[in-house]
């Protein structure tokens, strides 16, 4: 990706994160904007074989995050997230941001289990958790919005790439 495209991702994301953050919800209309830019980009940019890539990327994106949103472990918006960055970035950059996220993702998820240890749970229970059931409880309805593993994986392929 050229920096404009890293510009124009960088955009969308921040966007998917703030909606994210706020409601646990990023708008179809932003997906939707992100991912036709993306295919008119590539078209505009480098013809067919442009969007048959972006296409690529797209399922790319798609497909692997559609059987975890199928299990419950991801929603529907992160899916249709990643499809739209995959007409931008194409098949492997959209590939390794999905690979990365899912790390830090898991990174997350542990340091949640942790504030459910004995000596953590007072701690956490003085933590403000806006994403419904708070991890100092217990259960199993803990949540918290994936753009929170994206950003830092996005940031980590910027600094790569």
């Amino acid at each position: 990706m050229n920096w404009g495209e890293w510009l124009v991702a960088g955009t969308l994301l921040a966007a998917a994160c703030w909606t994210d953050l706020r409601s646990m919800r990023i708008p179809n209309a932003l997906n939707a904007v992100f991912a036709a830019g993306g295919l008119a980009y590539q078209w505009f940019a480098y013809g067919g074989s442009g969007l048959i890539w972006a296409c690529i990327g797209a399922l790319c994106g798609i497909v692997p995050l559609y059987a975890m949103n199928r299990l419950g472990g991801i929603g529907g918006g992160d899916v249709k997230w990643f499809g739209a960055f995959g007409t931008w970035a194409g098949p492997a950059l959209t590939f390794e941001l999905l690979l990365v996220s899912v790390l830090v993702g898991g990174g997350i998820a542990c340091g949640i289990l942790a504030l459910r240890a004995p000596g953590l749970r007072t701690l956490g229970k003085k933590l403000k958790w806006p994403w419904g059931e708070h991890p100092a409880s217990g259960g199993r309805k803990t949540k918290f919005p994936f753009m929170l593993a994206v950003a830092p994986g996005f940031l980590i392929l910027l600094g790569k790439g």
